[in-house]
C-alpha cells in the first residue's frame, strides 16, 4: 500500500506522527510525507519519502500550497492520511476515490472545544469573528464542495470514518461524543529530540524542571520568579528558557538553579520530580509517559484545556499565569511534589498508556481499514 501523509509545518502537529509513519513502514507500506521543503531533514528519521511544497507565513497559503502539491501526486497513492488542520484532506481523498484517515495530535475537537480555542488567546482567536472564518475558508476552498462555509466547523462536522487520536480516551474532553468505532485513541506518541551541551547529572536532591515550550516568547518576569522561588532550597531546578532568550536578563541566579537554552526534554523528564509547564500537548504527553507530576501554567490555545484535563486525571495542578509569582510557584510545586494521590494516579495513567494501541496499533488499524475498503 502506498500512503500519502499530508501535514502542515507546526512542530507539535508533526512530531507525534513520526512513530506512526515508522510503524506503517514496518507493516510493509510505502509512505510519502508531504511537508514544506525546509522540513526534509526532520522527516528523514521517519524513513518516509519526502515530497515538498512551498512554505508560507500565512496559514491560508500553507493549506493552498499543500493542497496543490498533494493533488499533483495523489493518483499514484492508495491511501491518504492527513492531520486535522489540513481540513481539505477528506475532500481531496474523496475527489480521487482514495480511502482516508485523519490524525489528531491533540484531543479531538468538538463544537464546545473549538469555541474554547477561538475565544482564548492564540492563533485561532481571530476566527471568533465568523465573517473572517468564512472569508478565510472561501479563499482556500474555491470550487471545493464543503459541508459548511467555515473551515473550523468543517473539522468538527465532517469527519472521515477513521480517526486516530494521540491521547487516552480518559484524557479526552467530552469523550462520550466520540464513538469507539470511528475514533481510535492510541495514547501519547513521543519522539526524542537531540540536544547538544546538556551536562546536568542528578544527585541526591529532588529536581524541578521548568519549561514554557518552543512557542511562548519572552516571559522574563516568569523565569525571574522561578529563580527567586527556589533560591536556597535543597533541590536542583532546571530551567529551559529557549534559544532566543537572553539569559543575562535573569538576576541573582543561585548555584542550585541551572539555566539552559534548550534541553533533551525526555531525558530531563526521566529524572524530574515535578515539571512546571505551559501545558502544550507534546509536553503534557511526554510527562504522562514518564510519570512526572505537573504544575500547568497555561497561556493560549489548547493549553487551558490541557490544564483542565491534567486536573481531571489527578496528575497535577493548574496555576493561572496571572497568579504566578515566586510564592505561588514555590507553594504549588511543593504541593504537587508531596501529593501521594498524584503519584498513584500517574501510575494508573502509565498503565493505561502501556495498554493503549500506540503507533503499532494505529498502523494496524490503517492497514485493516484499507483492506476492508478495497
Amino acid at each position: 500500500m502506498k500512503i500519502l501523509f499530508i501535514n502542515l509545518p507546526y512542530y507539535g502537529h508533526v512530531v507525534p506522527t513520526i512513530g506512526l509513519v515508522q510503524e506503517l513502514i514496518k507493516q510493509g507500506c510505502d509512505v510519502t510525507y508531504l511537508m514544506p521543503f525546509g522540513w526534509r531533514d526532520k522527516i528523514a528519521d521517519s524513513g518516509a519519502e519526502f515530497y515538498g511544497y512551498q512554505n508560507h507565513k500565512q496559514l491560508s497559503e500553507q493549506i493552498k500550497n499543500a493542497y496543490a502539491a498533494a493533488e499533483s501526486i495523489i493518483e499514484q497513492f492508495d491511501f491518504v492520511i492527513y492531520e486535522q488542520f489540513f481540513f481539505l484532506g477528506k475532500h481531496l481523498a474523496e475527489k480521487y476515490q482514495k480511502p482516508v484517515a485523519r490524525v489528531f495530535t491533540a484531543p479531538v475537537t468538538n463544537k464546545k472545544l473549538m469555541e474554547e480555542f477561538i475565544t482564548s488567546k492564540g492563533p485561532l482567536s481571530i476566527f471568533k469573528h465568523k465573517w473572517i472564518a468564512r472569508a478565510f475558508t472561501k479563499d482556500i476552498a474555491k470550487n471545493i464542495p464543503m459541508k459548511t462555509d467555515n473551515w473550523l466547523d468543517e473539522i468538527v462536522q465532517n469527519p472521515p470514518e477513521l480517526n486516530l487520536v494521540y491521547t487516552l480516551r480518559e484524557y479526552q474532553p467530552y469523550e462520550e461524543e466520540f464513538p469507539d468505532e470511528q475514533y481510535k485513541f492510541l495514547g501519547p506518541s513521543i519522539y526524542g529530540r537531540k540536544t547538544d551541551g546538556f551536562d546536568f547529572v542528578k544527585g541526591q536532591r529532588p529536581v524541578v524542571y521548568i519549561s514554557l515550550g518552543t512557542i511562548i516568547k519572552g516571559a522574563v518576569s516568569f523565569f525571574q520568579n522561578c529563580v527567586d522561588a527556589f533560591r536556597g532550597e535543597n533541590m536542583d531546578v532546571i530551567i529551559s528558557v529557549g534559544q532566543k532568550f537572553d539569559v543575562r536578563k535573569l538576576k541573582g541566579v543561585p548555584s542550585n538553579v541551572h539555566i539552559y537554552k534548550s534541553v533533551p526534554q525526555l531525558d530531563v523528564l526521566k529524572i524530574a520530580d515535578v515539571f512546571v509547564t505551559h501545558g502544550g500537548m507534546n509536553s503534557v504527553s511526554e510527562a504522562l509517559v514518564y510519570g512526572t507530576p505537573m504544575v500547568v501554567i497555561p497561556f493560549v490555545s489548547d493549553q487551558p484545556v490541557n490544564a483542565r484535563c491534567i486536573e481531571k486525571l489527578g496528575v497535577g495542578k493548574k496555576l493561572e499565569y496571572s497568579m504566578a509569582n515566586k510564592n505561588t510557584i514555590k507553594s504549588t510545586v511543593f504541593s504537587v511534589a508531596s501529593d501521594s494521590d498524584i503519584k498513584t494516579n500517574l501510575t494508573r495513567v502509565q498503565r493505561l498508556i502501556t495498554e493503549a494501541p500506540g503507533n503499532k496499533g494505529g498502523a494496524e488499524l490503517v492497514v485493516r481499514y484499507y483492506n476492508e475498503q478495497v
